[in-house]
């Protein structure tokens, strides 16, 4: 019989280390397994998921080493460290380069946000038309997908907090499981339809199987490991991370306080990673005019960043309440299957007619950072043209500053739920609906729309079976 964990109640503070040091423990087991297993390097499975996997196997609800006192305040945990994922976002002015067209970096604006909206429509037309009236599922189970799918795990850990609020505990859970599903999803039929790409000519750049061979490991040996940070002021004075890690509370203090402040004064309701996202900005702009306009390190902040997404992952998928997601399986079920069908033969269809050349390239980056995370886009993007000779990528990053702060884990994320309850599903879904059809016209109103046979392409395609051949190597 395998010892159980017991949860001390010595004290909060007691709970809170014990608390941090298991998702810890959890981290270096799931990186640990995550290097090991060739699968999980193949198709980039983040450490922190493994773990919050390992987590939930060994929580209440399986083997039952980890009490549900530890789990629950992992549920919680999660909930408040998205905002200090969120708090440095806009801190930083983004300096991107790219060699796009105006064009194409408005149809892609227009497309990241037709993909969100749609990702609420459509779960809001299936809910007000079958799940409500069959299976009486709550209104805010449509917001589930854009959450989980564009969103990720962080996204829809952080969100815990806000179901909360909302007084539908359910949603955390039910989140975390629609993120896990897209991932996966996400993967798969990626790779199906690079497959399918192959056969028909539509990709232009894959030809050589053997640069798609996975790293033998990913530890960097000694001679090559990057910089992860640049000290802005000397240790004798204060810690560089110590110093970004204060200025980042400063943050999400104030964010604190203007979210009472709005919620007393306005009786408006804003979750608190947003108000924090703003007052980081307002910090950068006051902080432009003072001699201390030098001394945030972007580096710095995207390390404090990534711990705190590392531990809120781990702990959000070892918190999942198996029972909810039980309870809610047929109406699960049907909405993400519904959504696996419209997103894959969605992106076949239409954004072949909305890119034109070099369309199948663009539509991976975008459909694995739709289903899944970035990091699922790239793969599928390194997959298909794996020396990055188009420019989907520079593309891309010209028009995340447009998109990046609303959709997939921004302020539309956070304040879709409030909205819901405060006008109503039906509302919201009319108004979704009606956005994401009048984005999906974008391109005929920019003359970026194209007849399929305008650009089947010439160039040197792969031979068949090329791409089954180097997943199955990989």
């Amino acid at each position: 019989m395998i010892p159980k964990i017991a949860a001390l109640n010595g004290g909060t503070l007691d709970s809170l280390v014990l608390s941090v040091s298991l998702l810890g423990i959890l981290l270096i087991v799931g990186t640990m397994v995550r290097l090991k297993v060739g699968l999980l390097r193949k198709y980039h499975v983040p450490a922190s998921l493994v773990a919050g996997l390992i987590g939930l196997a060994l929580g209440p609800f399986f083997l039952g080493v980890i009490p549900k006192e530890i789990t629950s305040s992992w549920a919680g945990f999660a909930g408040r460290l998205i905002t200090f994922v969120f708090a440095p976002m806009l801190m930083f002015n983004s300096v991107r380069s790219g060699k796009g067209t105006v064009k194409k970096v408005a149809s892609t604006i227009s497309f990241g946000w037709m993909v969100s909206l749609a990702q609420y429509a459509i779960p809001m037309l299936l809910s007000a038309l079958i799940l409500i009236p069959l299976s009486h599922v709550d209104p805010l189970f449509s917001v589930i997908v854009e959450e989980g799918w564009l969103g990720g795990h962080g996204t829809a850990g952080g969100m815990a907090q806000v179901f909360e609020e909302l007084g539908w505990a359910d949603g955390a859970s039910l989140s975390i499981t629609s993120a896990t599903v897209g991932l996966i999803w996400g993967i798969l039929s990626g790779m199906i339809l690079i497959n399918i790409a192959v056969r028909k000519g539509w990709t232009h750049y894959f030809h050589d199987k053997a640069s798609l061979k996975a790293e033998a490991t990913e530890v960097y040996p000694e001679e090559e490991r990057p910089a992860v940070g640049r000290a802005t002021i000397e240790n004798g004075v204060i810690d560089p991370l110590a110093f970004h890690f204060a200025i980042l509370c400063v943050a999400v203090y104030l964010g604190w306080i203007g979210k009472k402040l709005i919620d007393t004064y306005l009786h408006i309701s804003i979750t608190w990673y947003v108000t924090a996202l703003f007052a980081g900005l307002l910090m950068r702009k006051v902080m432009n005019h003072t001699p201390w306009k030098d001394c945030l390190d972007r580096g710095i902040m995207s390390r404090i960043q990534g711990i705190c997404l590392e531990l809120l992952v781990t702990g959000a998928v070892a918190s999942v309440n198996i029972p909810v997601v039980v309870k809610f399986a047929v109406p699960l079920i049907i909405q993400q299957g519904v959504m696996m069908a419209v997103m894959f033969f969605g992106h076949i269809w239409y954004v072949r007619h909305f890119y034109g050349e070099d369309w199948f390239e663009y539509n991976m980056l975008h459909y694995g950072e739709a289903t899944g995370v970035f990091a699922t886009g790239m793969l599928l993007l390194k997959t298909c043209d794996p020396e990055l000779k188009s420019n989907a990528l520079e593309i891309l990053a010209l028009s995340s500053p447009f998109s990046d702060w609303a959709i997939g884990g921004g302020v539309l994320t956070a304040m879709m739920p409030y909205w819901v309850m405060k006008y109503g599903y039906i509302n919201c879904t009319i108004a979704t609906t009606a956005l994401a059809l009048v984005l999906a016209f974008v391109p005929k109103v920019l003359g970026t729309w194209h007849p399929f046979a305008e650009y089947a392409p010439e160039k040197a395609k792969a031979p068949e079976g090329v791409a089954v051949a180097a997943m199955a190597k990989n």
